[in-house]
């Protein structure tokens, strides 16, 4: 799994169109403030080991909300980021993984649909931790 993950001080959003997966979520607008935007993308050599990957991820979202203070998440399903990706079925099913397991750890999450195009409205604050990826 590989994720960007970017400190905004507001995201908003809104459902446009659905995308070529084989796997469409109804779409729902989705707003949040100080929150943690997760460009979520999972791969095919995930599909293996779901729990590991769910729970390195957990971590590492974790550590980096911990450091910001930050207690919203918003789950961003994004296939873009790498050629391998995980089947659309498979990708759904860890990203509501990772949406419980991150809630279980006590944050508000919001998660956007999978297989939708949104029109995104954020701000993105501008220190140092403000944009940071990983790679579990």
């Amino acid at each position: 799994m590989r994720f960007m993950c970017w400190h905004v001080e507001y995201v908003k959003a809104i459902p446009k169109e659905k995308g070529r997966s084989s796997v469409i979520e109804s779409g729902e607008q989705v707003e949040a403030e100080n929150a943690l935007l997760i460009f979520a993308n999972f791969e095919k050599k995930d599909e293996q080991s779901k729990n590991d990957v769910v729970s390195s991820a957990t971590f590492e979202i974790q550590k980096i909300a911990a450091q910001l203070g930050v207690g919203t998440i918003v789950l961003n399903p994004f296939a873009h980021l790498f050629a391998e990706n995980a089947a659309p079925q498979e990708a759904t099913l860890m990203l509501s993984m990772l949406q419980k397991s991150l809630a279980d750890h006590n944050f508000t999450v919001k998660k956007m649909s999978f297989g939708i195009f949104y029109e995104l409205e954020l701000k993105v604050k501008g220190h140092p931790l403000s944009r940071i990826s990983r790679s579990v």
